[in-house]
């Protein structure tokens, strides 16, 4: 398979663009069926997740300058002006801006965080991924390492504005059918009684868990590694051990009470 990312508009619009609005859409209709779903205000809801975006445009932007200067202490490169203004966004900032901002609101407008309903957030989430990763892929960035594999795709892209043709893995399309995966579950696991209410840390624990693993497989170096380690996987690792402290904290709570 062959794919040339440098030329591939849909409609006339660049392919990210293109399915990071796909995304948002079924994303958004989702999260309304299942508040229609769960008997819970629409109205309400659905202002908290549009205004939510803002804090994921922010945290996405804020990530991407934090990589910038993580890329250039990786690369021994003086923090200039340059450092802040070539960034582009991370997924990691904006769904991090995103979960903030939504609980957050909820706080604000209900004086209570109505966890049941970021649980429905919570499982739109991935599926918004899903389209995104596809944009990553059909638009040329976040591509996977060279290899010989033959699960390779003879790939097109620019990188440090060149255009470069080889083989690599495309593991956007594997982090894609990833978060389908990850769909699943959190859909499975909406109905049971026991995860009512920790949706966001089940994902969060999950995905920080495969993205860790799949970093290894990336090859656009511009997002930031240093000594081996991408500035994703730094962040992965925080999750991780936030996820395990607070699975630690309610087990102590649980015996506490016996």
């Amino acid at each position: 398979m062959a794919y040339d990312a440098t030329v591939t508009k849909i409609f006339n619009i660049p392919p990210y663009t293109f399915f990071t609005v796909i995304g948002v859409v079924f994303a958004s209709l989702l999260f309304i069926l299942l508040l229609l779903r769960y008997g819970y205000s629409i109205p309400r809801y659905t202002k908290i997740f549009f205004l939510s975006g803002i804090g994921l445009l922010i945290g996405a932007k804020f990530f991407g300058v934090i990589s910038g200067i993580y890329t250039a202490l990786a690369d021994k490169e003086p923090i200039t002006l340059k450092t802040f203004l070539n960034t582009g966004i991370v997924f990691y900032g904006g769904l991090i801006g995103f979960l903030l901002s939504f609980l957050l609101i909820c706080k604000i407008w209900n004086k209570k965080i109505e966890y049941r309903v970021v649980d429905l957030a919570v499982v739109c989430i991935p599926l918004f991924h899903f389209f995104g990763r596809l944009g990553c892929f059909f638009g040329g960035c976040c591509y996977g390492k060279e290899t010989q594999s033959p699960f390779s795709v003879l790939y097109t892209t620019k990188v440090k504005e060149q255009i470069i043709t080889v083989l690599r893995i495309p593991i956007q399309l594997v982090e894609s059918a990833v978060n389908i995966v990850i769909f699943v579950i959190l859909i499975k696991l909406l109905n049971k009684e026991k995860f009512k209410g920790h949706l966001i840390k089940m994902y969060l624990f999950i995905y920080a868990a495969i993205r860790f693993v799949l970093e290894f497989f990336r090859g656009d170096l511009v997002r930031g590694v240093w000594n081996g380690v991408s500035f994703s996987q730094v962040i992965c690792i925080m999750i991780i051990i936030i996820c395990l402290i607070s699975l630690f904290i309610k087990k102590e709570k649980l015996y506490g009470t016996i």
